[in-house]
């Protein structure tokens, strides 16, 4: 797996540029980076939540902890980001972040979880007239794609 490729798809998905075209005055800052390893966690305690429902399996969690490696690529999580995945198991989303797909129908964008904001993984997908396996299937999917064209 070509791990640079995956860092610079999962910094497209969190809202950076690649970095290799960023200008210095373009790097994200370290509470920036930390908010982005603290949703990565946190989406990884989700698919870890997904699969106690019986709704993901231990492949999902595989590809979950690849993007993790790959957004961190060798950076440390302060303890307070590691501590989202934690919440995530428990079926929390901490934003920011985006769970589920971008509705353009819907101005409320439920998906949109944002900064400093939580929800429940079952009320966020109450709020898009979802499941929270139809949920949880979009974000190990868009893991899988993640991985998959790294590879």
């Amino acid at each position: 797996m070509r791990m640079s490729c995956l860092t610079a798809m999962v910094g497209v998905a969190l809202g950076m540029a690649p970095v290799g075209r960023l200008q210095a005055q373009d790097l994200p800052s370290d509470e920036q980076l930390q908010r982005a390893f603290g949703a990565t966690y946190n989406r990884l305690g989700l698919v870890e939540y997904c699969v106690a429902k019986g709704f993901a399996n231990a492949g999902d969690v595989a590809n979950a902890r690849r993007i993790v490696a790959a957004t961190l690529s060798g950076m440390t999580a302060t303890p307070a980001a590691l501590a989202q995945q934690e919440v995530g198991r428990r079926g929390t989303i901490v934003g920011p972040q985006v769970i589920g797909l971008m509705n353009p129908a819907d101005p409320a964008h439920p998906e949109a979880v944002g900064e400093g904001q939580t929800v429940s993984l079952a009320e966020n997908a109450r709020a898009q007239k979802l499941s929270e396996r139809t949920l949880c299937k979009q974000m190990t999917e868009q893991a899988s794609a993640a991985v998959g064209a790294a590879e």
